[in-house]
């Protein structure tokens, strides 16, 4: 083993300190040593002298529970960072790194039951050379084992336990992406010929008929391939109907999405061809094995954005906005989740709020002491997450979608959130908090009238006993003044977060802010935290739609929790409001928040002034509440003969 230079050993000791002073992280960082029987396994013949001995890196860290391991190799001069070639490991930090690195690597010959262990593992190796103390003087390379490859991932600083975290969700969410568009744009292929809106549903049946659990033999999917089309066909309601009913699904419900089903049997193109194989090949090939990753991601809802957009319809247009999944994951940190709340989402769409409060629950009980863990993730999933859908076809989607993350399709009901029916069950399972994106779009239109956003709020909240949230369109937070002051006098309202404009893109483009409650506690005035996420640091692209590719998210995120947890400290910002709020007052920031008059130019008062010509105008039309593109807006004041010289003048043009 080469022995270290003393400088070479006061630069471990600083990297360790910075590590364990200004980053966090959940367990104590080792140096070389460290006890876990399979990283000493793989480390055992990693000698850099290649005498096939033991060798350790400068500073180990692993955390078993979030399954997440680090390596760090370190040289205390930036000129020994790497070598030309790359196969001078004892001399350079890059090489060393990677040398180590490949002993985890699933090409290597590491025992099984340590392949095992290792399954699902976040490996890191960082090359650090020079001084942490100097910004100046160090370099920092960090890589992954992605895909039994070593990948420089183009990190150049040192960072937070979470923060690595959540750039493994990041690529993870890049592979699913990926994936999804590949595999829908081929089935939307090959189902050309059928509705748009019978594909999402032949969908979700196909993957219920590809499921299996250790209890259940499916026949269905060792067979298959083997089967004509014919025989194909037949067995698809049937495997359905066994595979629901061993998951304890009411016959009642399993009677919906077979009725839904049941143009199979007439449809001529799948009657006809082999496209059904195909498409069973699709999912078992490139879907399901997605599920496998642990994330909020909801896999069936993207499916579904990307059926309706190669239809060309805009989910907005239809009421149903499906919620990105870091957004789902917000929810469940906007407030404290104990290991006994039961998640209930009063239209529940595919499922991802019930996937996203699942995946907290069980993760709070992994990471706690308590005993049998397994028993209480098992209850967790069978009786603390409730789920209403009134659609059909969205009730077929989260059945599947939930079935495919273990459980939890059981508590949900094809059911409509007003319906009196709805009462007894709410009655019987007393949910604890709820979570809520609501159809947008309600109006009072007697011939078809549907129920308001601010209606869906204010029923959720009398129906939950310590925390709702909701994301909704931001006139949700300034209109209907009765209803939102009957809520005032049952619930307290804490935060209002305006969210990116661009938060639904492509599929939809609405102003929307989030807001959150504490239940059965009467707001009497109380002070509440008004703040503007103007940027999440996601990135529109022309076929994953929005990503995080900068991993940004985590710290705008934490930035965000602070704010509101410790608004006092953020009162200089001026997207920041922290004020008493009482009847009658909007729950919107704009309504008031302080204006920094500094930096204004001719410009800005221009600006100004256009747009309050632009506001009066659509005020003037009652389109204050559409979401409307500038050639929509354009239209409609030519249909109004309404032109630029009549508003200057302040009035309509004759001609």
């Amino acid at each position: 083993m080469t022995h270290k230079t003393k400088n070479e050993a006061r630069t471990d000791i600083d990297v360790f300190n910075f590590l364990t002073n200004e980053r966090v992280f959940a367990e104590k960082w080792n140096t070389k040593k460290i006890n876990n029987t399979h990283v000493i396994e793989c480390l055992s013949k990693a000698s850099k002298s290649g005498k096939e001995n033991r060798g350790e890196p400068d500073l180990i860290y692993l955390n078993e529970n979030k399954k997440i391991l680090i390596l760090i190799e370190n040289k205390d001069k930036i000129k020994d960072h790497a070598s030309k070639k790359g196969n001078r490991p004892q001399s350079f930090a890059i090489d060393g790194i990677k040398h180590y690195l490949k002993f985890f690597n699933n090409n290597n010959n590491i025992p099984e039951i340590t392949k095992r262990y290792l399954t699902d593992f976040k490996i890191i190796g960082i090359a650090f050379s020079g001084n942490i103390n100097d910004k100046l003087n160090r370099l920092i390379t960090t890589f992954i084992i992605k895909n039994s490859k070593i990948e420089n991932i183009n990190i150049q600083e040192l960072l937070n336990e979470n923060d690595y975290l959540s750039l493994f969700e990041n690529l993870d969410l890049e592979l699913i992406t990926n994936n999804i568009s590949k595999s829908s744009s081929e089935i939307n292929r090959v189902l050309r010929n059928v509705d748009s809106q019978k594909r999402p549903v032949l969908l979700s049946a196909l993957m219920i008929c590809l499921y299996e659990k250790d209890n259940f033999k499916n026949d269905f999917k060792e067979s298959y391939q083997n089967w004509n089309i014919k025989n194909i066909i037949r067995n698809i309601p049937t495997t359905i109907n066994d595979i629901l009913l061993n998951e304890d699904i009411f016959q009642s419900k399993i009677d919906i999405l077979l009725n839904e089903l049941s143009f199979i049997k007439t449809d001529k193109d799948l009657n006809d061809t082999e496209i059904l194989k195909e498409i069973l090949q699709e999912l078992e090939n490139n879907v399901i094995p997605l599920f496998n990753k642990k994330t909020t991601y909801d896999i069936i809802g993207k499916f579904y954005e990307e059926f309706l957009r190669y239809a060309g319809i805009s989910n907005v247009k239809r009421g149903i906005v499906l919620t990105p999944s870091h957004i789902t994951k917000l929810f469940t940190e906007l407030i404290e989740i104990r290991t006994n709340d039961i998640i209930f989402d009063p239209a529940c769409g595919t499922g991802a709020f019930l996937i996203a409060g699942m995946n907290k629950l069980i993760e709070i009980i992994s990471n706690s002491d308590i005993a049998d863990k397994q028993t209480r993730i098992k209850n967790i999933k069978q009786k603390q997450l409730l789920g209403f859908e009134k659609s059909n076809t969205m009730y077929s989607l989260a059945i599947s979608n939930m079935l495919f993350r273990g459980d939890g399709k059981s508590k949900i009901h094809n059911i409509d959130f007003f319906a009196n029916t709805s009462n007894e069950i709410l009655d019987n399972f007393k949910p604890t908090i709820g979570l809520i994106n609501p159809p947008y779009g309600g109006n009072d239109n007697k011939s078809n009238p549907t129920k308001k956003e601010i209606q869906f709020v204010e029923r959720m909240l009398d129906k939950v006993s310590r925390y709702g949230i909701v994301i909704a369109p931001l006139s949700t937070f300034f209109k209907e003044a009765v209803v939102r002051n009957r809520i005032l006098s049952k619930h307290t309202l804490k935060y209002v977060i305006n969210m990116p404009y661009e938060l639904f893109q492509p599929n939809a483009s609405t102003h929307t802010a989030i807001a959150i409650f504490e239940t059965n506690l009467p707001h009497n005035n109380k002070k509440v935290v008004f703040t503007d996420l103007k940027d999440d640091g996601f990135v529109l692209s022309k076929h994953k739609g929005r990503t995080d590719v900068y991993n940004k998210w985590n710290t705008i995120k934490n930035k965000l929790i602070n704010s509101l947890k410790k608004p006092e400290k953020f009162l200089d910002n001026i997207n920041l409001v922290y004020k008493n709020i009482g009847k009658n007052d909007e729950w919107i920031l704009q309504a008031h928040m302080k204006t920094d008059y500094s930096d204004l130019t001719d410009n800005d008062f221009i600006k100004s002034i256009k747009e309050y010509v632009i506001f009066s105008t659509k005020s003037e039309l009652n389109l204050l509440d559409k979401n409307l593109d500038e050639i929509t807006l354009l239209e409609i004041l030519n249909q109004n003969n309404i032109s630029a010289q009549s508003i200057l003048e302040g009035g309509e043009n004759e001609n």
